[in-house]
């Protein structure tokens, strides 16, 4: 058939792929080194989870009704890359052990391989279709476990961010979480599969699901792992507890809960934003605002975060949409598209700004100027 003969093309592209992707990606020299290493063998081990399936399953047969052993080393590897491209904590020697469910799994395989009768090999092909199904079931609990490792690893990432950007617009490496959803759906349909399998003979098509799945994954993963920008995010890492730096006086404490000290300087910073409008640029960072009004980093990050009540990113949007409300509100820019008018108040996309518009006005931009009409 015609869709067949395309699957098995995309699925011999995605071999190639992963191995030429993991070794441009071993090679390449940045920032992000470690983080591409994983990367690289995530890839790798796809293409080899791809071929194994493929031309390998008469060398190394087995009862279990589970192709790839090599699908329980995704979700560790898959961590191990956000993790180092987060800057969430640093991959040590004892997180080997997240290859153990791999390990075991092809070490009671070794007794089958060596194709002399056992009485172990026996009981295992006895109860062939039961052990299958504890496998599967391990595998699904093994991919929703890292999932929510990486998703929460994300979102603590995101959070930094917005500490210290006012544009984290191609930053935020969602798309490892875009592929996790679809993998996620993938598993799922792969486990429905397995299901009907397992009261068929139709198990190469298990086969061609997973390696048409897996050939998808070195598509995607492969080209945002090389395209993916940089992020560099001075201050705190993820996995550190520092606090923001309070100045050195001890000063009264207004009823509101705020010092005298601290009063004083937000004040001077409402100042400095009204005044100077460093929200206009659109690379803005918190460390930028600190040097311009003369605090460090941290005492600007407590005066946002703590006394205001805010993160740097609402913090600052929330005056460029008050910069774009009174530039429209301006009949003297009533020739000038919306667009143009939120680039010049500092946004730094059309996406971007008509989501933080919204979340702050409760109205699209072209709704809130058709109102002032």
């Amino acid at each position: 058939m015609f869709i067949l003969k395309i699957i098995e093309i995309i699925t011999n592209a995605g071999v190639a792929l992963g191995f030429f992707f993991g070794m441009i990606l071993i090679k390449r020299q940045d920032k992000h080194r470690h983080a591409n290493i994983f990367l690289a063998a995530l890839l790798i081990v796809l293409s080899i989870s791809i071929l194994h399936s493929l031309i390998a399953t008469t060398v190394f047969e087995s009862p279990i009704k589970i192709r790839e052993p090599f699908i329980l080393l995704i979700g560790p590897l898959l961590t191990f890359y956000t993790y180092e491209l987060t800057g969430f904590r640093r991959i040590r020697w004892i997180d080997c052990l997240h290859f153990l469910p791999f390990v075991v799994l092809i070490a009671s395989h070794l007794p089958m391989w060596t194709h002399y009768p056992s009485s172990y090999e026996v009981i295992i092909r006895t109860n062939d279709i039961y052990i299958s199904k504890v496998v599967w079931a391990l595998i699904v609990l093994q991919f929703g476990f890292y999932w929510w490792k990486i998703v929460s690893a994300l979102d603590k990432f995101k959070f930094l961010l917005e500490s210290e950007f006012s544009n984290i617009e191609g930053k935020t490496h969602s798309w490892i979480k875009f592929f996790l959803h679809v993998f996620g759906v993938f598993l799922f349909v792969l486990v429905l599969s397995v299901i009907i399998a397992f009261h068929t003979e139709w198990y190469h098509i298990i086969d061609t699901i997973v390696c048409f799945g897996l050939s998808c994954s070195i598509f995607a993963l492969g080209h945002n792992g090389l395209f993916q920008g940089q992020v560099f995010i001075s201050g705190p890492s993820l996995n550190e507890e520092n606090q923001p730096e309070m100045p050195a006086e001890k000063t009264p404490v207004k009823k509101d809960g705020l010092s005298a000290a601290n009063e004083a300087l937000v004040k001077k910073l409402e100042t400095h934003i009204e005044t100077s409008k460093p929200y206009l640029k659109e690379s803005l960072t918190l460390t930028d605002l600190a040097d311009q009004i003369g605090v460090t980093r941290n005492q600007l990050s407590y005066l946002i975060n703590g006394a205001l009540g805010e993160n740097f990113y609402s913090f600052i949007n929330k005056y460029r949409v008050e910069e774009v409300k009174r530039l429209i509100a301006d009949p003297k820019n009533y020739n000038f598209t919306i667009l143009s008018l939120a680039y010049e108040a500092g946004f730094p996309s059309k996406s971007s700004f008509h989501t933080i518009f919204k979340k702050f006005t409760g109205l699209t931009p072209a709704e809130y100027r058709n109102n002032l009409q």
